[in-house]
């Protein structure tokens, strides 16, 4: 029972918060509390910074995206119209003053604030410069301060390492990038280019790392010159030479399935050199 009790805590703080507005219930990390993580993997890396008696905030970055930022409270939080975000000066950074960065409209969802782009990265900066980024939960009808949750930035160092060195290593692209690729031959040749051979690297290598992918579609496609009958050939041949790259590079066979279109589905127009060259190609589907 006594395990509850932090918890039991944070929802009577805001149940008298809710009714006396003049009164700040104030969450945050002392300087003995505060701890920062990080986890992550060649998909996902995450940094966690836990705050008594409130929940967490976590940054996340994804492969082939930008970070991201969240805050999450463990108990729904007084209703606000928005929160004002403030960089706040530690008492032993001397040459800054606190800053008032922006204010964030409250969606129905009072258990979290989610930031993403610039506002996620510009939170983010403010921490790694030894700043303590302060949420404060606003009254609407007076503009008194109800909730005030604040980021620490003390031990953030260990877990930030981990987690730059985390993002380095994320894959360039996610599954929906990377879902539907297109690779494309030279006039009348199953050849693979080298700009194709580099960028199937690239899938090869998220194939194997996510260990997710059930089938990979490979369709052979061609321009409309000479008979249909050759191009659905030549669409076959194309789709082949990739299977064949897929397999010497470690990809299980029975994953992979074949099929040509030949001249049948252009993707641009067959009148000039330029359509013709985007339609010489294959499509690459994976699915999970």
């Amino acid at each position: 029972m006594r395990k509850a009790q932090p918890l039991l805590t944070l929802i009577t703080l805001l149940v008298t918060c809710s009714s006396v507005a003049e009164e700040t219930v104030r969450f945050g990390a002392s300087l003995h509390e505060s701890q920062w993580g990080a986890t992550g993997s060649r998909m996902q890396c995450t940094l966690l910074h836990e705050i008594p008696h409130y929940g967490k905030a976590l940054f996340t970055q994804n492969a082939g995206e930008g970070i991201t930022f969240s805050l999450r409270s463990k108990a729904q939080l007084p209703k606000v119209d928005e929160v004002q975000l403030v960089s706040v000066a530690p008492s032993w950074k001397h040459d800054r003053e606190d800053e008032t960065l922006w204010n964030i409209p409250i969606t129905q969802n009072r258990k979290r604030i989610n930031l993403n782009g610039e506002y996620s990265l510009r939170v983010f900066n403010e921490l790694t410069q030894g700043m303590a980024p302060t949420f404060k939960y606003l009254d609407p009808a007076d503009g008194q301060i109800k909730v005030l949750t604040t980021l620490s930035p003390v031990w953030l160092r260990p877990a930030l390492t981990e987690f730059t060195s985390c993002i380095k290593e994320l894959l360039p692209y996610n599954f929906k990038q990377i879902r539907h690729s297109r690779y494309y031959f030279d006039f009348d040749s199953s050849d693979l280019r080298p700009d194709t051979i580099e960028h199937a690297e690239d899938l090869v290598e998220f194939i194997t790392v996510t260990e997710n992918i059930r089938r990979i579609k490979v369709d052979g496609h061609t321009d409309d010159a000479g008979h249909y009958r050759y191009n659905r050939h030549l669409g076959r041949e194309r789709a082949e030479v990739f299977k064949a790259y897929l397999v010497e590079n470690g990809i299980p066979e029975d994953m992979i399935d074949l099929k040509s279109f030949g001249e049948r589905r252009p993707e641009s127009t067959n009148k000039t050199a330029e359509g013709r060259a985007i339609n010489r190609r294959i499509l690459v589907t994976l699915e999970r």
